[in-house]
């Protein structure tokens, strides 16, 4: 790639010839450019090899060598920066085009947004860092579940009105409350061409057992061809439910898992991966999927600058908010919150005093008022007065001071657009009191929860549903490894009673409740989600999700309507 320097060299000669074809002499362009002969012959060369410029040297001293020039200025500088633009280097391109964002936008315009390229419909997306783990089985991030739902399938499934909806499995029966049974579709296929088997799904639901949620799994077998039978060893009204959780997605066997699985794993969703590294995702629409397949043909998420990730729609690092205190379908808060989650296991909140101290120090709105002013639109959030909008834990208000002089160890993400600048706000309240403050950064999980106080989470639920709350509590959210024993059997034993009583609605409030009054959490801010209409030109349906995106599956490219010949000349 052509570096900066050498498109300065270029202005240099352009701007001295005013962009007319010359007969010059090689000493010439050595004074222009301030180097030698050899450099000079170099440099041209070079200039020539990007198709800048013809240079046809005339042999022997004294005589007129011809530059003649194939781009102009601006020519030269868009193309550097589309070039910036394919490596992700968003800040770069605006620089080569001497920070005019308008330029900048015309350019992005052909790479980000919708596109056509050899027949098929592409929408590229830009993204704030890279997407490298896919495993639906692991924890995962916000993002990471919205691309695990489109790659993987599930035996059943939350659709875009969230509600529950056959997937894998076209029917189930309940036999009895602790006995299940699934009717699996045939033929189905993974994006490498491999037959799905029963004994795939039997080995992915043995795995399930793993995880709290569930743990009741008590043996699974197949009593017939494509049926699947699961036996649980106490009532579950819900099961069918709780199997539309990301991390009960079928994936593909062990034995026939490439090194790369995580970065690049395959399922029977309705996209396959055919890239994802550090510069971009790119999924395309699986030809093979046993449901409807997708009409945008191609999804490309693009990995730019952080700073520069909002330049161009759609935005999904930094979300639109409304211009009115008015809702609509467009824009929305997060069915879920940012939280601080405090260590009552064996951190210092470990300890009422200090469990009471960092939950009145570092309340929502004592945090809010740290907040830069000027930061306030672009991290788009409002402070939380409970897990979900609308609710209200409430809890002790006055001041107390911290227990003892002592360092508090603080985790979060490191790569988040609003985390670090939210850690800086807490870390001045509590230096206020004469605490010395520890960060902890990681990438995706903390490997050791024990050497933490405080931990800085988003709870990244998938559905607006409130019993998604169940997953969510026992899955990943953590609280597990840092509450105390009696208290987590209490909100474990809620899901259970709901999951062994029929028609019970979800105890969300009962469970959001507990958990403030516990102290075990602090909720912090809910964040804006949304596309606005305004923003999506052709795209249709892009309706945002419960995560902060669109589903790729359902969207599509409006075409332009052909002009009517009416026959007149």
């Amino acid at each position: 790639m052509s570096s900066p320097r050498l498109r300065v060299q270029f202005e240099t000669l352009f701007e001295h010839y005013k962009g007319q074809d010359s007969g010059v002499q090689l000493e010439e362009i050595t004074e222009i450019l301030f180097c030698t002969r050899r450099n000079a012959r170099i440099v041209l060369n070079k200039m020539e090899e990007e198709g800048w410029l013809e240079w046809h040297p005339a042999p022997g001293r004294g005589k007129l060598s011809q530059l003649n020039f194939k781009r102009s200025r601006a020519d030269v500088s868009e193309n550097l920066a589309k070039r910036y633009l394919e490596e992700g280097k968003i800040g770069q391109a605006l620089k080569v085009l001497d920070h005019d964002s308008a330029k900048l936008a015309q350019v992005v315009e052909k790479y980000l947004g919708i596109v056509h390229q050899e027949g098929q419909q592409v929408v590229r997306l830009p993204y704030y860092r890279p997407l490298s783990n896919l495993n639906p089985f692991d924890q995962m991030r916000r993002s990471e579940l919205h691309i695990a739902q489109q790659i993987f399938s599930g035996l059943t499934r939350i659709d875009e009105q969230e509600q529950l909806q056959a997937d894998l499995a076209h029917t189930w029966e309940m036999v009895s409350s602790t006995h299940w049974r699934f009717y699996i579709r045939p033929s189905v296929r993974f994006h490498n061409g491999d037959l799905l088997t029963v004994e795939n799904i039997l080995d992915c639901l043995v795995a399930l057992k793993q995880k709290t949620l569930f743990s009741h799994i008590e043996r699974v077998e197949s009593p017939g061809h494509l049926i699947v039978d699961v036996h649980l060893d106490r009532a579950d009204y819900k099961l069918p439910l709780l199997l539309s959780e990301s991390c009960a997605k079928i994936t593909l066997p062990l034995e026939s898992r490439a090194d790369n699985f995580d970065e690049l794993p395959i399922g029977t969703g309705p996209y396959r991966i055919v890239q994802n590294d550090q510069k971009r995702l790119v999924l395309q629409a699986f030809d093979g999927y046993f449901g409807f397949r997708p009409l945008l043909d191609r999804v490309e998420v693009w990995v730019i600058d952080e700073a520069h990730s909002s330049m161009v729609f759609p935005s999904l690092a930094n979300p639109v908010r409304p211009e009115t205190a008015e809702f609509s379908d467009e824009v929305e808060l997060d069915p879920g919150c940012t939280l601080l989650m405090l260590n009552r296991k064996d951190g210092l909140a470990a300890t009422n005093d200090w469990a009471n101290y960092f939950s009145q120090k570092l309340t929502t709105l004592n945090l809010f008022q740290q907040l830069p002013q000027d930061k306030l639109a672009e991290l788009g959030v409002l402070p939380a007065h409970g897990l979900k909008p609308g609710w209200y834990h409430h809890t002790k208000q006055g001041y107390t001071s911290p227990p003892s002089y002592r360092t508090v160890t603080i985790a979060y993400h490191g790569q988040h657009p609003m985390f670090p600048t939210l850690v800086k706000c807490i870390e001045s309240l509590l230096k206020q009191d004469g605490l010395g403050v520890n960060l902890i950064t990681y990438d995706q999980t903390v490997e050791e929860t024990s050497a933490i106080d405080i931990w800085l989470k988003p709870m990244g639920i998938s559905t607006n549903r409130d019993d998604a709350l169940a997953g969510w509590l026992l899955n990943y959210s953590d609280i597990a490894a840092l509450s105390k024993e009696e208290d987590f059997d209490y909100w474990a034993q809620l899901v259970r009673d709901w999951q062994a009583t029929p028609n019970a609605a979800f105890p969300s409030k009962a469970l959001g409740k507990s958990l403030a009054e516990k102290m075990q959490l602090i909720p912090m801010f809910h964040c804006w989600l949304g596309v606005s209409k305004d923003q999506c030109g052709s795209l249709q349906n892009a309706k945002c999700n419960a995560l902060g995106w669109f589903d790729f599956s359902k969207v599509w490219v409006k075409p332009q309507l052909l002009e009517k010949d009416d026959g007149t000349e």
